[in-house]
């Protein structure tokens, strides 16, 4: 049997209470959350994208469309709200961006992004904590969770064969699968899913064994941008620690 889902909820408030993440107000709201609202709203009105270097808020992404003329002028220009805050000033006037920038990668509830914040800092690399100290809004963190009964895989063109844990040779058969897409597959349909070594004569759910920082499964992610292997392994630790189930990290690269 596979371990219930964590309260995704409570990890939420832990990050904010730790400092682990930013309150995402004003400018300290990622680059990712400022450009999604900017495709949402050039959605509106075919042809009217806008971009500008330097965009820090909300009011920034709003009032950049105003100039344009593609939004009222009389639209309040607010540098302090969230983006719930945002979206909903935008909704009193009838404004509603699409759905096609919701970001929330299918998910049933997601969190806000959030930009890493100092308490997070001790599990970065150092090449890695030196952008991030130049600017954390490079460095969103999005708390995803799913209601079932499958689990969510996030993968991209990078997904390779997995290895046994602490080997580095690939499992390039995997039967009575025919490839380890297949082994994916069944854990999809029933994520308690294992692979009969052989080798080792043990069974292996889908997570046990080594995907090589390529794929993401489960009923609970977190999905961030910007760092390297080792930070994104520093950061599961964390959230190991703090959600009290173990966690693994991938790299999708689409």
């Amino acid at each position: 049997m596979h371990l219930p889902p964590p309260d995704w909820r409570a990890l939420e408030a832990r990050l904010l209470e730790g400092g682990y993440v930013l309150e995402p107000r004003g400018d300290r709201i990622p680059y990712r959350a400022l450009l999604n609202l900017s495709f949402g709203l050039a959605g509106l009105n075919e042809g009217s994208y806008q971009h500008r270097d330097g965009l820090r808020t909300t009011g920034d992404v709003i009032a950049m469309y105003v100039q344009a003329g593609h939004l009222s002028a009389d639209l309040p220009i607010r540098h302090n709200d969230t983006m719930e805050e945002a979206l909903a000033l935008l909704s009193q006037r009838g404004i509603v961006p699409g759905d096609l920038y919701l970001d929330n990668e299918g998910s049933d509830w997601n969190s806000p992004q959030y930009c890493l914040g100092p308490a997070a800092r001790p599990y970065l690399n150092a090449d890695t904590r030196a952008a991030y100290d130049a600017d954390p809004r490079h460095f969103p963190l999005m708390l995803l969770a799913y209601d079932g009964p499958a689990p969510h895989v996030a993968v991209g063109e990078n997904l390779s064969e997995p290895s046994l844990p602490g080997s580095d040779k690939l499992l390039e058969s995997m039967p009575p699968f025919d490839s380890h897409v297949d082994f994916i597959g069944a854990a999809y349909e029933d994520p308690a899913a294992q692979w009969h070594c052989p080798q080792d004569g043990r069974d292996y759910r889908i997570l046990e064994l080594d995907w090589q920082y390529s794929l993401a499964m489960g009923f609970r992610l977190i999905r961030t941008e910007g760092l390297d292997d080792g930070s994104a392994r520093g950061l599961a630790g964390l959230m190991e620690a703090l959600a009290g189930q173990p966690m693994v990290c991938s790299h999708r690269h689409l």
